[in-house]
């Protein structure tokens, strides 16, 4: 595999700049970090190849559109295949510590899970596999948090089902319905917008609207993972982030 890198950084919150800034030119990518000399840093990852050919076409894309020199790196793979097997696909993660990252699972596949446990949900996942590649953000594990919040759409809890929030955005508790959008999509868009808030510093991207109307109420970059939500996004909610990755782990693994 032929890995293409826009950037490697020592601060992760450059890192998510560098993001969002590739982003706003149209090139998706996301952080990953590594440990050199006993140093971490995270490196922006904008591609992966199984061709020489392919990587290079997509340094020059990056180059032309953003003036970044990217650079390249391998990774042997090796398989004890035999002549009649073929090499298994790459394994999903199934302990995505970030909330910015790769969207895992299609959208077919979260639809898929909730309907064995819902089967009147609404149809949500391409919507969170849109904005999620777009933000930076994982999709997949958001729509597992908007499981936790909705009761996998059943919404027994303060938010109705008419308000599209999926993120209990302004539900604070002793009765607050919290925000209501138009649509399904808009809702959807409010909770990838609120997420982001959370884990970056960086300016939001403007190829859509600002719909959630919280997200200048968020201390910005205070939560880059799903654990440290905890106590921010759910109040007390000591085990909020986990429940949320248990819920991502069981969808993943199904």
């Amino acid at each position: 595999m032929y890995k293409v890198f826009a950037g490697s950084f020592k601060s992760r919150e450059n890192a998510q700049e560098r993001v969002a800034f590739l982003r706003s030119k149209g090139i998706q990518s996301f952080i990953v970090s590594t440990v050199i000399s006993g140093e971490t840093w995270f490196r922006v990852q904008a591609g992966a190849f199984s061709t020489r050919e392919n990587a290079d076409k997509r340094v020059n894309e990056i180059k032309a559109k953003t003036g970044i020199n990217a650079f390249i790196q391998t990774d042997n793979v090796r398989s004890s295949t035999t002549s009649n097997t073929v090499p298994s696909p790459p394994g999903i993660d199934l302990n995505p510590s970030s909330i910015l990252g790769p969207t895992q699972l299609s959208a077919e596949q979260m639809n898929a899970y909730v309907r064995t446990i819902n089967p009147h949900a609404p149809l949500l996942g391409e919507y969170y596999k849109t904005f999620g590649e777009y933000y930076g953000i994982k999709g997949d594990v958001a729509f597992a948090q908007a499981l936790q919040e909705t009761g996998y759409f059943r919404f027994t809890g303060d938010v109705r089902s008419s308000q599209n929030n999926f993120a209990g955005i302004g539900a604070t508790g002793g009765g607050a319905r919290g925000a209501g959008f138009n649509t399904p999509e808009e809702g959807v868009l409010a909770h990838l917008q609120h997420l982001y808030a959370y884990a970056t510093t960086a300016a939001l991207p403007d190829k859509y609207p600002l719909v959630d109307p919280r997200f200048h109420l968020v201390n910005r970059g205070s939560a880059t993972t799903w654990t440290a939500l905890n106590g921010k996004w759910a109040v007390p909610g000591t085990t909020y982030g986990q429940s949320i990755l248990s819920i991502y782990r069981r969808m993943a693994e199904a």
